[in-house]
């Protein structure tokens, strides 16, 4: 439903008559005497700059937000003075435990300080110089053609959220729209990298359609930011670790060293919630086991792809010999295992102790037989 202003301000007189008056010269100069608190930050590092973490001071500070916010709905500034009706935006997130973590004004900096151009940081003339076998090439495609899909949902989801977290989160909100800038970027270099070897696109995978959209659409957002921010990161994190060490280019080595940073970025922020969340918040533990219980069987709907596990055993031992076969096969067989016993170690660090014995993904993995 549309929002309309208290009043049309083309026929205020008053805002006319107001704006006129300065424009003469009558200055009122209401504003110079804001009741806020005077402070002057400074960098605490003069070589990094001013950050967030030098203007955690006082009531413009991070620190000091409290755990509800009762009486901040409007889109004001953290700090400033209130005056007037101000309009209710309707925000449904107001627990900083529900989206806050330790790290992320640190994470926040980190993302500006090393980001990175798809279009000119990934050395794309070496494709030429050194053009891939066709199987291979084939299997990149259609390998980037999955991780375009894990790339939209996690930009989808901090998409999603921003407009509805309190305005007072200023530097989570504004890690959130960095994670968006992340992922579009790494989308836009998973695209580029599937279409410039001139194998085009590959197929779309049901599997992990189904299980993303189930993470995506989670009711919260702390149940939805274990979900995509620590699972599908650590898994695309780890996809790209595995990647640039089977890296069958410079080009994919040096893409897939970004995404890694890129990626464990996400992750940290992930767990750093997590833990947030379970220290202010213990009695939502069996909640949150029950939701992991429900939902991580996506974890192996994406684990299972044959548009994934395909392609990344073709890469793996560099072509469709039976030989190359067999030694891709023999690689992802460690990198399953890896994954799984990752993501249950992170969940673990956050707090969710017996997630290894309660899950029920290691027994299932367990039955994936790597033939001779």
């Amino acid at each position: 439903m549309a929002f309309y202003a208290d009043k049309d301000y083309t026929v205020d007189e008053t805002v006319l008559e107001a704006a006129n008056q300065v424009m003469a010269g009558n200055l009122g100069l209401h504003w110079y005497d804001a009741k806020t608190e005077k402070v002057k930050g400074k960098p605490s590092d003069p070589r990094r700059g001013l950050t967030y973490q030098d203007l955690d001071l006082g009531s413009y500070g991070y620190t000091q937000i409290p755990e509800n916010l009762r009486t901040s709905q409007s889109m004001v500034a953290r700090g400033s003075e209130k005056v007037g009706v101000l309009p209710d935006m309707g925000y449904v997130v107001n627990r900083k435990s529900d989206v806050w973590a330790d790290n992320v004004t640190d994470l926040y900096e980190e993302d500006k300080a090393r980001r990175w151009t798809p279009a000119i940081d990934v050395p794309w003339a070496e494709l030429d110089a050194h053009p891939l076998p066709a199987p291979v090439e084939a299997a990149c495609s259609q390998l980037y053609t999955f991780l375009q899909e894990c790339s939209l949902v996690s930009l989808d989801f901090a998409a999603r959220w921003v407009p509805l977290i309190n305005q007072d989160f200023i530097e989570q909100k504004s890690w959130l729209c960095a994670q968006m800038l992340g992922w579009a970027r790494l989308g836009e270099a998973f695209r580029k990298r599937a279409l410039y070897g001139g194998a085009g696109l590959g197929r779309a995978s049901n599997t992990a359609e189904q299980g993303l959209k189930e993470w995506l659409w989670a009711d919260t957002f702390p149940h939805g930011s274990l979900s995509i921010n620590l699972s599908l990161g650590g898994f695309v994190l780890a996809i790209c670790r595995h990647v640039a060490a089977f890296a069958p280019s410079k080009a994919d080595r040096v893409l897939h060293g970004f995404a890694m940073q890129d990626t464990a970025r996400q992750t940290a922020y992930g767990l750093g919630q997590l833990r947030y969340f379970l220290s202010h918040r213990a009695n939502e533990l069996p909640a949150t086991q029950s939701y992991v219980d429900f939902t991580e069987h996506v974890m192996l709907a994406l684990l299972g792809s044959p548009e994934l596990l395909e392609p990344l055993i073709i890469i793996s031992g560099g072509g469709l010999e039976k030989e190359q076969v067999r030694s891709g096969r023999l690689a992802v067989s460690k990198f399953i295992p890896l994954v799984v016993s990752e993501y249950l170690e992170r969940l673990e660090a956050a707090g969710m102790s017996g997630r290894r014995e309660r899950s029920r993904i290691p027994s299932v993995i367990d039955q994936i037989q790597v033939a001779a």
